[in-house]
């Protein structure tokens, strides 16, 4: 059963808490010498010393102790309004000016109020540390003839802008004691102060009174006369940095810090504990194993996977391209897997995004921070006693179930028939390219599979037979064009027989039969002959009704004779009739015959006779009786002469059947077709060389399109992509026809499934999330029965305020193990967890900017280290906690320091993955300039809508006015008026216009960012309506900064003001202050990469002056990426395009849109209409994707840059892409009659 002291422990690892490090029987420094007086030595405990001391010197001079007493440095309250003073000191929110009442003194106050803001703003963004404090009581003394100064007492405070002015709040904790006095005193005048003692002094039953602690403090010195205690007020920057992380890495015995420190052992060791790992693709994981909690991509899966496989590695991580996506996704699968998580963040903009995404996952709580962990703890606690079991079968079934369909549909798309030996996709690409030739075919000819078939290996015989029958004349006539069309001779001279026959019926038999016959048709009363069929059925009736009068008398036609037919037959036929009446009938019979005329067989006769005239009186209805014309001799035999000829033409015409032979025809049609076909005719004269070549065509079974092709008399050079159409087409016929997978071609109903999928993926991912939360909250619920003194002792902390890590750690071990799997710090408040914690992983994000000694307590806390961080933009840099007066010069070369970065320490150790695809919504122009001036073109980043509507992400704008003195101390001519000015006025027009994106100010001066500043101030005060953009406490406030701290910073809008201006002269000096040292680039690099949306680059320094050869290579560099900048060259990709878009696009170009095809080789095909932006992906495009990416995370991209998406069908463009081109008509607002243009495919 599961509990919750060994959910994560490894294999042997024993009974007790995460008390003992994993590594401690194993360490790489403990190297057997066989020598017992022998001391084993790390070979990593050299770097050891260097660490401390660079912890020693982290936060430059401490404030606790070196504390400048400077008006530009702190506010000074010690004389406040005692109004305003009562009111700060009960906790409201206090406005500078009720503090601070004369003008004179406030006037110092608010620019030391500017400067703490800014300065504790840089801090808390960049280090994740709060520093301004309230400093009670100064002291003051000497020591090795070094001059020392602090506060006594400290106490929380907040400071932010208020319109015009400042507020100032007071904070809810207790005062303490100023620790690095504390120590100092110790150490320097052998002096122990009791904290809690000073503490109890200020509380004066509830009220608070610092004198009688400041007595206190001068009565233990009074024996000294280099110690002063002044009473004073004072808000400023205290913290105290470095000590207690010192104190934490006191044992650094550790396999990782080993290798970091240079042990060749445990850098082997380090370089072959990779476990192997085996990604499986996404589209081929069950429901069970796809338990993502949030959506990666195909790399940011491959990094979780082998984080989750234990292995400790690097992440090259570009700003923008998902990777706090990926720590939130290898933060869900560590806790499924029951593993510990400590992540380390300097930047608060990098930890507050991992928290939100973790909470749009559905895992508020999930995360515990170091700093506030009873609110995070509380959150984990309600969200696993709300938590209910997931129900996921019923969604993880239709998750598998639809995405099976449709990857049997993308298979069925690209397999190739067996027997044809291409894939629906070539055929609709191939038939796409035919359709765009100048002259396009048109056949509509269906041809057999058995024809498909045979002629699936080549088509190039059959071609060269098709244009050899067409040179011959073959295709020149066609059904409608001669009678003689298709004719089927057997030979040359059935060929001319057969024309001589047409020649003879039209110039002689046929006139000379309707000569006479006419004049014999009106002597009797039958009707005009209609066909020469009929004329022929009138002549042979009356040649009968000639001989049956010769032997019978006229007068047996009056009646029927059906009965003298009876009698006269034989017995058998007679049977039924009375012999009686046989005989009368017999003898009536015989009456009818001529007198003297013998009748052979007076029966068959009178069989005959009925026959003529049931013929007889179906064309004559007046009554008449038969009658006998003249000349009916030689019409008789004319008539038998012409039906025997017009039979010979009906077999070669191929004309049998009842209706379709030619004597059925209407004369005049007849003698019209007759005198056609007697016409001397090309087709006859080719017929023997047209014979062989039709008999080759016909053993392909190309009858179909050998007829359309003589139809449409097509040339002889065309009949090639004739019959490439008819394959082609009769191929996806075929295909659609036979395959099952592609759905019958049913477009609604793909379209069904694939929304479908989004749906239900999107509730498979939730459902995730879901798991996950009940696992937990099975956890906390055994860990509740297991430890119910812990669950009282947890209750009691977590009702209090204030409940640090070590306490709840300390009481509740077991349970806050179970409650939070994952934890969360800066490295500046690690060593407030306990030490008997460690975990599993640790991760550090902006690994580039921390320095090794940074990150000591992390690391050594750690089973497995992920260090993600962006070496082209990151640096560890010197910063200082206090607020001094002479500002820190940046160390000469950021290259040699970019070196001594964790990111880069542990990349020559760990394997290495890195992140390319960038899902910020940046414009071109400025993702350009970044990728391939910063990147070497190794990002890759959907287009942003806003750059195909012309609207430029980035602009570089020159005062011309930007002339200055070099100043006094640095001998740069920096903070030059005239770009202040333009500065400024960005600043104030972006508040009142644009207030709802957040805006930063880069310059890489100081000196340039201070009147910046205080230009602004006055700006604020004169303008008070855009005061509420500057006092904003929510999401990203405002911030003027320098470029040592930008590279972890990120706001919509960033003005990069160059800072450096022009000599009196127009000179341009070759010193440009950090951007001409080495590693100025990395800087640049944090600059055009801090903003999302847009970046101005304000400068009194043309391109064209940073490129003289006398400056430095980062200089140049700086006017290369200014020129870069202004030319605004956006990648277009070349090479051929999808046929089927290209037919697309003309299409959308009728309905007046502006269309570009494969877009910056990103998007096949891109449309705008007045401000709508489409982005058209295909089902053929999308197929390399998995599907989740390809249907739902792909969509959503594009839709974060400023897209209309739409999805359109391979099927759907070739069958009907006038209604593809309608639907995006309609979502661009264009009405169906805008359409100026019809565009014709070739369809199915």
């Amino acid at each position: 059963m599961w509990r919750a002291d060994n959910y994560d422990a490894p294999t042997n690892l024993g009974e007790n808490l995460d008390t003992t490090p994993w590594w401690s029987s194993d360490l790489a420094h403990q190297v057997s010498v066989n020598d017992a007086g022998a001391t084993p030595v790390n070979e990593a405990a050299q770097a050891w010393t260097g660490w401390w001391e660079s912890l020693a010197a982290l936060g430059g001079a401490s404030p606790l102790i070196h504390f400048q007493d400077r008006g530009e440095n702190r506010i000074d309250i010690s004389r406040g309004h005692p109004g305003g003073l009562a009111r700060f000191l009960a906790g409201s929110p206090t406005l500078l000016a009720n503090l601070i009442r004369d003008d004179v003194a406030r006037r110092p106050a608010t620019t030391a109020a500017l400067r703490l803001i800014d300065h504790d703003q840089e801090l808390a963004t960049t280090r994740g540390l709060a520093t301004l404090a309230l400093g009670i009581g100064l002291v003051e003394w000497k020591h090795d003839n070094v001059d020392y100064c602090g506060p006594l007492l400290l106490r929380e405070v907040s400071l932010r802008r208020k319109g015009g002015d400042s507020e100032i709040t007071l904070g809810r904790s207790r005062v303490e004691l100023n620790p690095g006095l504390q120590r100092a005193f110790a150490e320097h005048l052998q002096v122990t102060l009791d904290a809690e003692a000073f503490v109890a002094l200020t509380d004066d039953g509830g009220a608070f009174k610092p004198n009688p602690a400041l007595d206190r403090l001068r009565d233990l010195t009074a024996h000294r006369g280099d110690v002063a205690v002044s009473a004073r007020l004072l808000i400023s920057s205290f913290t105290d940095l470095n000590q207690a992380m010192l104190d934490d890495a006191q044992n650094l015995q550790h396999p990782i810090l080993d290798a970091l420190g240079g042990n060749t052992h445990a850098i082997q060791q380090l370089r072959d504990a990779r476990n192997p790992v085996e990604i499986t693709h996404p589209d081929s994981r069950s429901a069970a194993s796809d338990r993502g909690v949030v959506d990666l991509d195909s790399a940011q899966d491959a990094i979780v996977a082998n984080v989750l496989a234990g292995n400790s590695l690097t992440i090259r991580s570009a700003p923008g391209v998902g990777g706090i996506q990926t720590i939130a996704g290898a933060l869900g699968a560590l806790a499924s897997a029951n593993k510990r998580t400590l992540v380390v963040s300097a930047g608060a903009e990098k930890t507050n995004d991992l928290l939100n995404r973790l909470s749009r996952a559905g895992l508020k709580g999930l995360v515990t921070r170091v700093n506030n962990p009873g609110k995070d703890l509380i959150e984990a606690l309600t969200r696993s006693e709300k938590t209910k079991k997931p129900t996921t079968g019923d969604v993880d079934s239709a998750w598998t179930r639809l995405r099976t369909v449709i990857l049997r549909y993308r298979e069925a798309l690209a397999v190739k028939d067996q027997d044809l030996g291409v894939s629906a996709m070539e055929c609709f690409h191939t038939l796409g390219t035919l359709s765009l030739k100048e002259k396009p075919p048109e056949t509509t000819a269906r041809l057999e599979r058995d024809a498909l078939v045979a002629l699936a290996p080549g088509r190039g015989q059959a071609a060269e037979m098709l244009a050899r029958a067409a040179t011959l004349g073959e295709f020149k006539y066609g059904p409608g064009d001669t009678p003689w069309y298709g004719v089927d001779f057997r030979n040359l001279e059935d060929a001319r027989k057969s024309h001589e026959r047409a020649q003879r019926l039209a110039s002689e038999s046929v006139p000379r039969l309707m000569d006479k016959i006419a004049p014999i048709l009106s002597e009797t009363p039958l009707p005009e002959a209609a066909t020469l069929g009929q004329m022929g059925v009138f002549i042979h009736l009356l040649v009968d009704l000639r001989d049956s009068l010769d032997r019978f008398q006229p007068s047996v036609f009056d009646r029927s004779v059906k009965d003298l037919i009876t009698a006269t037959g034989s017995s058998e036929l007679s049977k039924e009739m009375p012999r009686l009446q046989r005989r009368r009938l017999k003898a009536l019979a015989k009456e009818h015959v001529r007198p003297g005329v013998h009748v052979g067989d007076l029966h068959e006769s009178l069989v005959k006779i009925g026959g003529q005239r049931d013929l007889w009186n179906r064309y004559v209805d007046t009554g008449h009786q038969p009658s006998v014309p003249s000349g009916l001799a030689d019409a008789h035999v004319l008539v038998q002469q012409v039906e025997e000829d017009l039979r010979d033409l009906d077999r070669v015409l191929g004309r049998t059947g009842p209706g379709r032979r030619l004597s059925d025809m209407v004369t005049e049609e007849l003698v019209e077709l007759l005198a056609t076909l007697a016409q001397e005719s090309e087709i006859l004269q080719s017929l023997e060389r047209r014979q062989e070549v039709a008999d080759q065509l016909a053993q392909w079974n190309l009858g179909p399109l050998v007829e359309d092709l003589a139809t449409r008399h097509v040339e002889a050079e065309d009949v090639g992509v004739e019959l490439e159409l008819a394959w082609w087409r009769g191929a996806l016929e075929q295909i659609l026809e036979r395959e099952e997978a592609l759905l019958g071609s049913e477009k609604s109903l793909l379209e069904r499934l694939e929304a479908d999928f989004r749906l239900v993926d999107e509730a498979h991912s939730a459902g995730n999330a879901q798991a996950l939360s009940w696992q937990l909250a099975e956890r906390w619920s055994l860990g509740l029965m297991d430890w119910p003194e812990e669950a009282v002792a947890l209750k009691t902390l977590l009702k209090g305020r204030g409940a640090t890590a070590a306490q709840l750690s300390d009481q509740a071990p077991h349970l806050v193990k179970a409650l939070s799997p994952v934890w969360l710090a800066t490295p500046y408040n690690v060593h407030e967890l306990p030490d008997t914690v460690r975990f599993d992983t640790v991760i550090v994000l902006d690994a580039g900017s921390l320095r090794v000694a940074e990150t000591l307590g992390a690391v050594r806390r750690a089973r497995q280290v992920v260090a993600m961080g962006d070496p082209v933009t990151q640096t560890p840099t010197a910063f200082s906690v206090g607020l001094r007066s002479a500002e820190e010069t940046p160390p000469d070369d950021r290259d040699a320091l970019h070196h001594e970065s964790l990111l880069a320490q542990l990349r020559d150790l760990l394997p290495s993955f890195s992140l390319t695809t960038s899902y910020r919504s940046t414009g071109d122009d400025l993702a350009s300039v970044a990728n391939s001036t910063f990147y070497s073109e190794g990002l890759s980043s959907l287009p942003w809508a806003g750059s195909f509507l012309g609207h430029p992400s980035c602009a570089v704008e020159w005062v011309e006015d930007g002339q200055g003195m070099p100043d006094s101390a640095t001998g740069l001519v920096e903070g030059v008026a005239g770009e202040v000015r333009v500065v400024v006025q960005h600043v104030m027009d972006h508040a009142m216009a644009r207030s709802n994106e957040s805006l930063m100010v880069l310059t890489p001066s100081a000196l340039h960012a201070r009147a910046v500043r205080e230009a602004l101030t006055e700006a604020i005060v004169n303008k008070p309506e855009s005061a509420e953009f500057f006092d904003t406490k929510s999401g990203e406030s405002f911030l003027v900064a320098t470029l040592d701290q930008a590279a972890s910073l990120t706001r919509d809008r960033v003005i990069f003001s160059l800072g450096y201006g022009r000599t009196p002269h127009g000179r341009v000096l070759s010193d440009l202050g950090p951007l001409s040292k080495p590693g100025g680039e990395r800087l640049l690099a944090a600059a055009f990469t801090s903003a999302r949306r847009h970046l101005r680059v304000v400068t009194c320094v043309a391109e064209q002056d940073l490129r003289d050869e006398r400056l430095s290579p980062t200089t140049r560099a700086l006017g290369d990426v200014l020129a870069q900048a202004s030319a605004k060259h956006l990648p277009r990709a070349g090479g051929d395009h999808d046929p089927l878009l290209v037919d697309l696009g003309r299409r959308l170009s009728a309905w007046g849109m502006t269309v570009e095809l494969d877009y910056q080789g990103k998007i096949p095909l891109v449309a705008r209409y007045g401000g709508y932006c489409i982005a058209l992906d295909t089902d053929t495009s999308l197929m390399h994707l998995p599907v989740r990416e390809a249907l739902r995370m792909r969509p959503l991209a594009l839709a974060a840059s400023g897209w209309h998406h739409v999805k359109a069908h391979a099927l759907e463009l070739f069958t009907a892409p006038d209604q593809v081109a309608g639907r995006i008509a309609t979502l661009v607002g264009l009405a169906p009659e805008a359409a100026t243009e019809a565009l014709s495919l070739i369809h199915i």
